[in-house]
């Protein structure tokens, strides 16, 4: 446990740094760039990281699993997976120049920040963090959300300074990533295999993949096409109000993610040897996210209006009431994650994704129903209606397939 303890440690060192610094940066931004360019830029970020999705493929998820029960095969598994995802980054980012450009019927401001936001893809696909996360050296995690948050600060405190600069931000959050992606790169002693790629190895990458990576999607459908829709439906300014409310719930939810990523590899090797640590480390999980719940949510829902006032001004604060009902969705996502990380572990990736597609069904109906009469407050109840449909489904499953009994520990 004591291996599982610091791999906590590290990864929520990683998160929390990366939110601070995050959180300091998109208060800058709120206020440089006021509410209508803020607007414009937070639909076109919310587009190219639903767009991140199909850079992936749910390669990282699976090399993290595969790195963790055969390490011999490090640089292997890295280089073909990243040289992979590098192909689908270049295909995925021309057919997004072409909609975005030269078919889609939107501002030329909107087009032209799209493109440079889906340069993001790029960074997805040469992002290493997952191999690292699968050999448990989750220090160097930390280090690289750190600098490049670091550098993401800087650069735009330098460079961006009004709404006029608003063109400035995705080519200064890629150019950010460079650095560390390319250390990391020469540590792992990655091979570009682009014209010599395995093909049959790939298959076998995918074969497996493929069901983490509509995981994925569906969960991505349901926690940010909520913007997109509203962009089409509302003004930039609601849409810019409801980024407010999304960025704090992510920036709290992250936090569960980055501790399913440290608690994966163990849960991994230990289900079959131990089941006793297995268990023993999902009680834990479970124990953190009721600690998160108790110190941070419910506190958050009272003070939120100070929370937006003092972060963002007091011209955002109409985002207050969504962000207080979607706190109550963040609560079934805390509870939610660390059954369905076992269950991919145990590897019952398609229970968790049949809870997951379920679940982004049920967001794109009651989103559609919901946005064009309510806008951001429809989108927020939402939210919480599909988060407690997902808790009541993976527990149910969970307790079908793994049981619900946990070690004392």
């Amino acid at each position: 446990m004591e291996k599982v303890s610091k791999n906590f440690m590290w990864m929520s060192a990683a998160n929390i740094t990366n939110s601070l610094l995050s959180a300091v940066l998109f208060m800058y931004l709120a206020r440089a760039l006021k509410v209508e360019a803020f607007g414009y830029l937070s639909y076109a970020s919310a587009f190219a990281f639903y767009l991140l999705n199909f850079v992936d493929l749910g390669l990282s998820t699976y090399g993290v699993r595969e790195i963790a029960r055969n390490k011999g095969r490090l640089t292997e598994i890295v280089s073909d997976i990243v040289s992979f995802k590098l192909i689908v980054a270049c295909a995925l980012y021309a057919l997004t120049i072409i909609i975005a450009l030269a078919l889609w019927q939107q501002p030329a401001l909107v087009r032209l920040l799209i493109a440079g936001s889906c340069l993001l893809v790029f960074t997805a696909a040469l992002a290493t963090e997952w191999a690292f996360q699968g050999v448990e050296k989750m220090h160097m995690v930390f280090i690289s959300f750190t600098t490049s948050a670091v550098l993401q600060l800087g650069f735009i405190y330098v460079f961006v300074k009004g709404p006029g600069d608003v063109l400035k931000v995705p080519i200064l959050y890629f150019l950010a990533t460079v650095p560390i992606i390319a250390i990391f790169l020469r540590r792992l002693h990655f091979r570009l295999n682009v014209r010599h790629l395995d093909r049959a190895r790939m298959r076998l990458h995918l074969s497996s993949s493929l069901i983490i990576w509509l995981i994925s999607v569906c969960v991505q459908t349901y926690n940010n096409l909520d913007i997109i829709i509203l962009g089409f439906f509302r003004s930039a300014h609601e849409v810019g109000y409801f980024s407010v409310s999304r960025r704090i719930v992510g920036g709290i939810t992250a936090l569960t993610v980055f501790l399913a990523n440290a608690a994966l590899p163990r849960l991994t090797y230990t289900f079959h040897d131990d089941v006793g640590q297995f268990r023993g480390v999902t009680k834990k999980f479970l124990r953190l996210s009721l600690i998160l719940i108790a110190a941070a949510l419910i506190p958050l829902v009272f003070f939120s209006r100070y929370l937006i006032s003092i972060t963002v001004g007091a011209q955002y604060l109409p985002a207050r009431i969504p962000l207080n009902i979607m706190l109550g969705g963040v609560m079934m996502v805390l509870l939610n994650m660390p059954f369905s990380t076992g269950l991919i572990a145990t590897g019952h990736e398609k229970a968790v994704l049949k809870q997951a597609a379920a679940s982004a069904l049920l967001s794109i109906v009651s989103n559609f129903i919901l946005i064009p009469k309510y806008g951001m407050i429809g989108a927020s109840v939402s939210f919480l209606f599909v988060e407690i449909f997902a808790l009541t489904w993976i527990i149910w499953v969970y307790q079908r397939t793994i049981g619900l009994r946990f070690t004392a520990s």
